[in-house]
């Protein structure tokens, strides 16, 4: 079974409700080095691309609460969601909300 790495995870990060720079890029580059630090098992075929779109709130324990999602592939979601619940972030970050979108490809 072949295991994948995300592929340009992060593409782009609009935030909102961030007055400083400086959570928005702690909470990327905490983001970044979660996700890039397990070897996932993507559920698509070869060559196959997959695109989830995430609306994240940080709650009052520093964890990642998924507030809408729009993706191409269900399980694709799902695996995600359950990297992003594993993240636990700085109390700087609380009640603010981001947006990501993370771009996935088997190879």
């Amino acid at each position: 079974m072949k295991t994948l790495i995300i592929t340009a995870a992060l593409a782009v990060s609009t935030l909102f409700h961030a007055d400083a720079s400086t959570v928005r890029t702690d909470v990327k580059q905490e983001i970044e080095r979660s996700l890039s630090a397990h070897i996932l098992t993507l559920p698509l075929e070869v060559n196959q691309k997959g695109l989830v779109r995430v609306r994240l709130k940080v709650d009052e324990n520093g964890k990642l609460q998924i507030m809408e999602a729009n993706y191409s592939h269900e399980k694709l979601r799902d695996l995600l969601v359950h990297e992003l619940a594993l993240i636990t972030l700085d109390e700087s970050a609380t009640d603010q909300v981001f947006f990501y979108e993370f771009h996935f490809e088997k190879v």
